[in-house]
C-alpha cells in the first residue's frame, strides 16, 4: 500500500514538473505576408515569381501562340477537325470566355499585380542593399511593361493599374487610353534601361538586363508608332524606335 502511494506521488510530481516547464519556440510560419515582404529576401522571392508566366503556361503551351498568330495565314486547322481552335484561327465564336484569350488576359494581369507589389513595397524594406533593391525594382518594371505591351497589343485600351492585387476585386474597371498605356510602358522601360546592367543580376541568365529593356523599348515604340501613330514630345514613335 505504502509502495503504491509513493508511486502515485512520484507520478504526480513528474506531471506537475512537466506542466511547469515553458518552451520558447519560434515558428517562422507565424509571420504575416506583410512582414515577409518587408524583408529583402521576401521581396526578392516575390520578384522572382514575376517571371513565372514566362516559363509557365503563357509561352509553354498553345494558348498565347494561338492568340498572337492564330488569325494569320501561318495557321490552319488540322485536317479532319475544322472546329479545332476555330475561335482564334478563324475568329468563329471568339468571345471573352475563350480559353486562350482568357488565359492570356488573366496571367498577364496576375503578373502585373505582383510587379506592382514589388515596386510599391521596395521603399518599405527594412534591410537590403540599395543597389540590389533598385535592380529588383528595375526588373519588375521591365516585366510590367512587357506584360502591358502584350495586353495593349492584343486587347487595345485595357485598364492600367499600378496597385498590387487585393482581396477586393474591382467590379467596374475603367479602360485607359492608348496614350496613357504607352506612356506608362515607356516610362517603365526607360527606368529599367537606366538601372539595369548588361550582365544579369546574380549572373542568372533568366533575368532581364539593360539590353532586354532597350530591345523592348524599341519594339514598343515601333508598335505604338505603326499601329496608333503616337508621338513623344513632338517626335514620332517611329523615330524614337531608331
Amino acid at each position: 500500500m505504502k509502495s503504491t502511494i509513493y508511486k502515485i506521488a512520484a507520478l504526480t510530481f513528474a506531471v506537475a514538473s512537466m506542466s511547469a516547464c515553458s518552451l520558447d519556440e519560434y515558428n517562422p510560419s507565424q509571420k504575416t505576408g506583410d512582414e515577409i515582404l518587408a524583408t529583402f529576401d521576401g521581396l526578392k522571392g516575390l520578384q522572382s515569381y514575376c517571371y513565372s508566366s514566362l516559363y509557365g503556361q503563357l509561352f509553354s503551351v498553345y494558348d498565347f501562340l494561338s492568340v498572337a498568330e492564330g488569325g494569320t495565314d501561318c495557321w490552319i486547322t488540322p485536317a479532319g477537325n475544322p472546329d479545332y481552335a476555330k475561335q482564334v484561327i478563324y475568329y468563329d465564336g471568339l468571345a471573352t470566355n475563350t480559353n486562350a484569350t482568357n488565359k492570356l488576359f488573366g496571367q498577364a494581369y496576375s503578373m502585373i499585380g505582383n510587379c506592382n507589389a514589388v515596386v510599391n513595397r521596395a521603399e518599405l524594406l527594412t534591410d537590403g542593399n540599395e543597389k540590389d533593391i533598385t535592380t529588383l525594382v528595375a526588373e519588375a518594371r521591365c516585366l510590367r511593361a512587357f506584360y502591358y505591351s502584350i495586353l495593349v497589343n492584343t486587347y487595345g485600351n485595357v485598364t492600367l493599374t499600378l496597385e498590387e492585387s487585393s482581396q477586393d476585386p474591382i467590379l467596374t474597371p475603367q479602360r485607359n487610353s492608348i496614350e496613357e498605356l504607352y506612356t506608362q510602358i515607356i516610362d517603365d522601360l526607360k527606368f529599367a534601361a537606366n538601372n539595369l546592367e548588361d550582365t544579369p543580376y546574380d549572373n542568372n541568365r533568366a533575368r532581364v538586363t539593360k539590353k532586354t529593356a532597350l530591345g523592348l523599348l524599341a519594339r514598343v515604340y515601333a508598335q505604338g508608332g505603326g499601329e496608333y501613330g503616337l508621338t513623344e514630345e513632338g517626335v514620332s514613335y517611329w523615330q524614337r524606335a531608331k
